[in-house]
């Protein structure tokens, strides 16, 4: 028998094994099932699923920020159900800071760097692997950590 056949053969018992033992749960449980019993209809029971289901249900969206050691002052898009916070998410529409500046703060060197591979090659993306494909200017950018100049 080949390989593939002897897969088959094996998927056939493991799926004739599995067969048996949900036959034999459902004797077992005495409860309606689905017809291929992989659920179990209890009647006996009260399930309040309203809080799963209602859990992304909001009032209004706000925008807020994390004030509490947070350093960063991140805008947040927060969902308020009752008066209470139910979700947030990250919220990613910061103005721009111009033309002439990275959108986000950056080391001047790492910029200047940038700018430079950027102008010399076409393509930012070969750009940048340039600068952080090379040791020495890696080394340059991060040596400026803690200095200011962004």
């Amino acid at each position: 028998m080949t390989q593939r056949g002897t897969r088959k053969a094996a998927e056939r018992m493991a799926g004739a094994a599995a067969e048996r033992l949900l036959r034999l749960g459902r004797q077992l449980q005495g409860a309606a099932t689905t017809p291929d019993g992989r659920a179990v209809y209890r009647t006996d029971q009260q399930v309040n699923d309203a809080p799963y289901r209602e859990r992304w249900a909001h009032d209004k969206v706000v925008r807020s920020t994390h004030g509490v050691n947070c350093t960063g002052s991140c805008s947040w898009q927060v969902f308020v159900k009752d008066g209470l916070i139910t979700w947030e998410t990250q919220q990613t529409d910061y103005p721009s800071v111009g033309p002439d500046r990275p959108e986000y703060y950056a080391r001047g060197v790492l910029v200047e760097m940038f700018r430079e591979a950027r102008a010399r090659l076409g393509d930012p993306v070969a750009a940048w692997a340039e600068i952080t494909g090379d040791a020495a200017k890696r080394r340059r950018y991060q040596q400026a950590r803690g200095k200011g100049g962004l």
